[in-house]
């Protein structure tokens, strides 16, 4: 049976016993301890929320405070850090050009309709001789007009012939092979409902209730998810020839964000998740693919190695990735290699560094020099790369290691900072692996951007009708957001790929890839 003692100033309740005291006092000291811990990630979270829902979410700090850091550097450490390139300062040394901010000139391929504003009759006679005035120039002004989109029929017209024997029956022409074939959209119209849902983020009920009601079109929601559906089906031989294209990058950039997915029959949403999947230069493409659960069995099958066997067509080469413990396992059978993420390693610090300002600044000061490095070797090839990496980012983290070792004796494992400190260490030599390679990039930003598409069209569609939506979804986000990554415009490039898989020739797949078709459609780049 235990005794519990509540604090008090009365010392009569105090226990006699010395050593009784001496357990009380650590017990409390203990339990004040917990408390202050539990305060510290209970105010981080709530500090975190405000931001996520109220502050800038850019992670960009005051230079001057990071260099108060940069300063306190050792000689050694200082050593390693390039010095800045200072610019010669003449006489005739100017400004430099700011951009403007006047009015843009409209697009030349914009057709002009001309309005003339003419002066009244009375004043075309001149005052001084009273000849008729006439025309010596003009001045144009131009605005911006739109007329909202005009719906359009295309007839197909079948000509039947027949003979005046009537022995040989009729004939009728073939009609072309459509998208769908029994809808009655044409691919421009499917292509424009696929770019306002999966680029312009506009939910099918905004559609329905808004572009074509104002034309006096009705298409219901449930037919352009069947539209949508059909396409994808269709799109799908180009999908699965950019995911194969893409499994042969020699480094792979992924990562995974939640997607809420109607559950049928139970009025709820599951949390099913949407994984991006970046190729390297070499294999430009971007694909996402859609699995219910964030299990580790998503990635193992979109790499092809579900049986955790190295299959044939299989991954094989870098992959740049978050701490997810999903992919140990393809880490564990070695030819696919684990490349850290420095943009997750700040982002930890930078929403710890209000619990400990110290250190936090000091460790985003040391990573920014890392940043720095990447600035100066931006336009390198990739070996000069790696030999500037060598020469300059090397030393810095080998500082950093020893830096951020000996502050994990001095902060709580379980506070902010702590887990930011622990992160960094239990990844250290994923977080190190870029400086090998000059292909491989510092973070996996490009591939953090391709989740914007998914993040800005949740904000609006709020969530997939069902699995089948999500997948649908896959195929068409890896088709749009691959013609972005060309800068392509995507309602042009998603149409002529609806119409010419509709009646595919031998050997034409590979050239709708984004790449080659953007070689033979030289004009059709977004502005």
């Amino acid at each position: 049976m235990s005794v519990q003692y509540s604090m008090s100033t009365d010392a009569s309740s105090s226990p006699d016993d010395l050593s009784l005291c001496h357990a009380i006092i650590a017990r409390q000291q203990e339990q004040l301890a917990t408390s202050q811990r539990q305060i510290e990630q209970l105010q981080h979270q709530i500090d975190y929320l405000m931001r996520r829902t109220y502050g800038p979410r850019s992670e960009r700090l005051d230079p001057n405070q990071l260099a108060l850091f940069q300063l306190s550097l050792s000689a050694d450490e200082s050593a390693a850090v390039p010095p800045p390139v200072e610019q010669p300062v003449t006489a005739t040394t100017s400004r430099p050009k700011k951009n403007g901010h006047g009015r843009r000139r409209f697009p030349d391929d914009w057709p002009r309709r001309r309005k003339v504003i003419d002066i009244p009759e009375a004043e075309k006679a001149c005052p001084c001789c009273g000849r008729k005035r006439h025309v010596i120039g003009e001045v144009i002004t131009e605005r911006a007009g739109i007329d909202p989109p005009k719906f359009y029929v295309k007839q197909y017209v079948q000509l039947k012939y027949g003979c005046e024997c009537e022995q040989s029956g009729v004939v009728t022409a073939e009609k072309p092979i459509m998208p769908i074939e029994k809808g009655n959209a044409e691919p421009d119209l499917l292509a424009f409902t696929a770019v306002s849902r999966f680029d312009d983020h506009s939910p099918y009920y905004r559609q329905e209730k808004g572009q074509f009601r104002r034309a006096g079109f009705h298409v219901s929601r449930s037919t352009q998810c069947d539209w949508m559906r059909q396409i994808a089906e269709l799109c799908l031989p180009l999908y699965e020839l950019m995911r194969s294209l893409v499994l042969r990058s020699k480094m792979l950039g992924t990562d995974d964000t939640p997607v809420p997915v109607m559950v049928p029959g139970r009025g709820k949403t599951q949390e099913a998740r949407m994984w991006a999947y970046r190729g390297d230069r070499e294999h430009p493409h971007n694909v996402f693919d859609f699995t219910m659960t964030h299990a580790r069995a998503g990635p193992m099958k979109f790499l092809k190695r579900a049986d955790g066997n190295n299959a044939e067509q299989g991954f094989r080469g870098y992959l740049q990735a978050d701490a997810y413990a999903g992919y140990d396992e393809l880490f564990r059978l070695g030819d696919i290699v684990e490349v850290g993420c420095w943009a997750h390693a700040r982002r930890k610090f930078f929403e710890a560094k209000e619990t400990n300002l110290a250190l936090g600044m000091e460790s985003l000061a040391r990573i920014g020099l890392l940043y720095e490095v990447e600035e100066q070797a931006k336009e390198m090839s990739a070996e000069d790369r790696r030999a500037l990496r060598q020469e300059r980012a090397v030393p810095l983290l080998t500082s950093m290691k020893t830096w951020l070792d000996q502050q994990a004796g001095n902060v709580l494992p379980k506070s902010p900072m702590g887990e930011a400190v622990g992160y960094a260490l239990n990844n250290w030599t994923a977080l190190c692996r870029y400086t090998e390679d000059g292909d491989l990039p510092i973070d996996n930003n490009a591939v953090e951007r391709m989740l914007k598409l998914i993040a800005l069209g949740r904000k609006n569609w709020m969530f997939a009708g069902s699995e089948r939506g999500g997948r649908t979804a896959a195929v068409l986000f890896t088709l749009i957001s691959s013609a972005k990554r060309h800068n392509l415009d995507t309602w042009a490039y998603l149409r002529d790929v609806i119409v010419r898989l509709a009646d595919l020739k031998p050997r034409e797949l590979e050239q709708l890839l984004p790449d080659r078709w953007k070689d033979s459609h030289p004009g059709q780049f977004a502005s």
